[in-house]
């Protein structure tokens, strides 16, 4: 009885010195264990001269100061060296250094990057304060020498050889609109959305994108092994993470960089995304 009881206390020891070790990883390792996923996307209609074009899509950086994770997402993209830098919303938390977040995009911009940095806005943006206003962002990224889409589109390239971003608000507060986005803008042989939420596609995708970049959901954040993201915001079900197809496009949503909520991952490395596109 005794020897079953020391058993018992030890399992239990071993238990909580696990559960400990985990929680202290949660927190201190794997949110600034940025992963870097890399993937080959073919596309039929792609303009010639965009084959081969490496688009390095970040989301949710949620900056609360210029730190640790900022520094080592601006190393990595300079290792990597992308032809076009897109942030699918979330740059802010509750709490935010605005001047970190401009410092940020300052030094992204300096990557001079041959297509540039474009970007959208999310729901944190809204909700924790700088976005006083439309103008207040197209300040702060014209200063950073970036471009954030705000139910509007933009071009790359002239003549057949020419792709569209095309950039809604936030879709999970309402703000996305998505007709107003393509207002004025012809169709081009490609084209690519930006939004902050994947619950946007089976509006999108009817629209004839060919791309579609999100992020919002931090792929949970919290993942079990065998089970996958213990929650997921509103809306989001479908799409936790990775690759989706629709019936004319293709959706990659992205885990994120930063943290919301609770500053921890499990199983679920912050991400970098790197999406080569090709010809064919």
């Amino acid at each position: 009885m005794k020897r079953q009881s020391r058993r018992t206390v030890l399992a239990v020891r071993v238990l909580l010195l696990l559960c400990l070790f985990l929680l202290l990883y949660a927190w201190t390792i794997e949110p600034y264990w940025i992963e870097v996923t890399r993937h080959e996307a073919r596309f039929k209609h792609l303009p010639a001269e965009f084959d081969g074009l490496a688009i390095a899509h970040l989301s949710d950086v949620h900056i609360g100061v210029y730190g640790r994770r900022e520094r080592e997402t601006l190393r990595l993209l300079r290792d990597l060296r992308p032809g076009v830098v897109v942030i699918t919303g979330d740059f802010m938390l509750s709490g935010s250094d605005p001047a970190g977040v401009q410092k940020f995009l300052r030094e992204l911009s300096a990557l001079h990057t041959p297509f540039g940095l474009w970007a959208v806005l999310g729901n944190h943006d809204h909700e924790d304060g700088l976005a006083s206003g439309d103008d207040a962002f197209r300040t702060l990224f014209r200063e950073a020498g970036a471009a954030v889409l705000i139910n509007e589109g933009g071009r790359l390239g002239k003549g057949l050889d020419t792709i569209s971003f095309v950039g809604v608000d936030d879709p999970s507060t309402g703000r996305d609109k998505l007709v107003q986005a393509l207002r004025g803008m012809q169709r081009t042989p490609f084209a690519i959305l930006l939004s902050h939420s994947p619950e946007i596609f089976p509006k999108a995708d009817p629209v004839r994108f060919d791309l579609v970049l999100a992020g919002h959901t931090h792929g949970g954040q919290v993942r079990v092994p065998g089970v996958g993201p213990l929650w997921l915001p509103d809306g989001t079900e479908p799409y936790g993470s990775g690759w989706f197809d629709g019936m004319s496009a293709r959706m990659y949503v992205s885990r994120g960089i930063g943290t919301s909520h609770l500053p921890i991952r499990l199983f679920c490395r912050p991400e970098i995304a790197v999406i080569t596109l090709r010809r064919g």
